[in-house]
């Protein structure tokens, strides 16, 4: 399915700035590949933002939402709910002059929020600013002027484009946001890309035109003239001198044979890469390029830290202040454990933003941090214990505390036993 056009985006917010004003917001769904906004107005719409890179869209249901709640919370999301749930649409433009950008205003008597969405392919986007504070799905980069487009194609209807897109989520043609999926349909391009090449380089070997120079030059040579057989002509210049074109003939069948043992050589090189891509599997990158900021350096804290098997940091501060420290400085996603129940160490598993943690390398962690908390008289292998995780984003610092305790909610429990150090 073709993204929208900047016809067909003005269309859209024409027909539906109607339809949504005066709409209460009332619920916020989000997953992998966007969200849908549910509003209010003697009916229920939907406004689905769908922000899949290359295909980005904007669409309204009535009653019925087509869109599926995914298992995780997202930041953009929890930060709508937060800031913008109750509030009604007050406004709905297009950003012309910065291309496919519109702007959703929501507002009552005290607060304004505004959700400015950017369906431009490979730069969509959605930021979302209220009370001052700005959130955006993706890192947002510099709105620049829309070029100017000569011949647009013809805007598709609103019922069409709806009609598109619903006929391939039923058959779920849109591309996945898995990343494992991803590098495979990636890995296919490549292969295909390589394979093609591999046919073309065959062909260049397989080619005898160097003979028909040689043979041209031959019979210069050995004739002095050139009036040469009719399947030789096009290898001739009458405009140009007998020896110039001597010359230039025994030049070309070089030049040709050259390439011919160049192309042998790409030959078998191209075949190696094919094969190994073949071979190849999908593996997370590791930690050492994976661009993760060292937390401990970051809070200036003391304590340990330790790289996990996924490429993911641990770590676990000296002090109170210092878990504390940790904990400011830790990214919404970013996991916190602890032992519950109990006094003791605190420590944050700092991962990318869609980073799965193995359950070995939560164990790791957890019995890390239930050495670090009980003492060594009451540590005994096999001993059970029980470690809360959670998001980071749902841990609060008991404000005045020295303790370094905290509040927190949606965590996890992992009850295990502990192993020998």
């Amino acid at each position: 399915m073709k993204a929208m056009t900047q016809q067909e985006l003005n269309n859209f917010v024409n027909h539906f700035e109607q339809v949504l004003m005066g709409a209460q917001l009332q619920d916020v769904l989000a997953n992998d590949r966007g969200l849908a906004l549910s509003f209010h107005n003697r009916t229920q719409f939907w406004l689905i933002l769908d922000l899949v890179p290359n295909t980005p869209m904007m669409l309204v249901f009535e009653n019925q939402c087509p869109f599926k709640k995914g298992p995780k919370p997202k930041p953009v999301g929890l930060f709508l709910n937060s800031n913008a749930k109750n509030l009604y649409v007050s406004g709905f433009k297009v950003l012309s002059e910065f291309g496919r950008v519109a702007v959703l205003t929501l507002s009552n008597t005290t607060i304004t929020c505004e959700l400015e969405v950017r369906l431009i392919p490979k730069q969509c986007n959605l930021l979302v600013r209220a009370e001052g504070k700005t959130i955006a799905w993706e890192k947002p980069m510099d709105l620049k002027p829309a070029p100017t487009v000569e011949n647009p194609p013809e805007p598709r209807g609103l019922v069409e484009i709806h009609q598109e897109w619903l006929g391939e989520q039923r058959q779920d043609k849109k591309p996945s946001l898995d990343p494992v999926a991803q590098w495979e349909k990636q890995k296919q391009k490549d292969l295909e890309k390589k394979r093609k090449a591999l046919d073309e380089i065959q062909k260049q070997i397989e080619n005898e035109k160097h003979l028909e120079w040689q043979e041209t030059g031959n019979f210069l040579v050995a004739n002095r003239t050139l009036e040469v057989p009719e399947h030789l002509v096009s290898f001739v210049n009458p405009r140009e001198s007998l020896s110039w074109n001597i010359e230039n003939t025994f030049s070309k069948s070089k030049q040709l044979v050259a390439k011919k043992d160049g192309a042998r050589e790409r030959l078998g090189e191209l075949q190696k890469e094919i094969a190994t891509l073949e071979k190849s599997q999908y593996r997370e990158k590791q930690s050492g390029k994976s661009g993760l900021v060292d937390l401990m350096h970051k809070a200036e804290a003391r304590g340990r830290k330790f790289v996990l098997e996924s490429g993911a940091l641990a770590y676990c501060g000296k002090s109170a202040a210092d878990n504390l420290a940790l904990l400011r400085q830790a990214k919404a996603w970013d996991y916190w454990l602890h032992l519950k129940d109990y006094p003791g160490a605190h420590a944050i598993i700092h991962r990318q933003r869609e980073q799965e943690i193995s359950q070995a390398d939560i164990q790791e962690v957890a019995s890390w941090v239930a050495r670090e908390s009980l003492s060594s008289k009451s540590l005994m292998v096999g001993q059970k214990v029980a470690v809360v995780m959670v998001e980071c984003r749902f841990v609060r610092p008991i404000k005045g505390d020295k303790l370094g305790r905290v509040t927190y909610h949606s965590e996890k429990t992992f009850h295990f036993s502990l192993r020998q150090s």
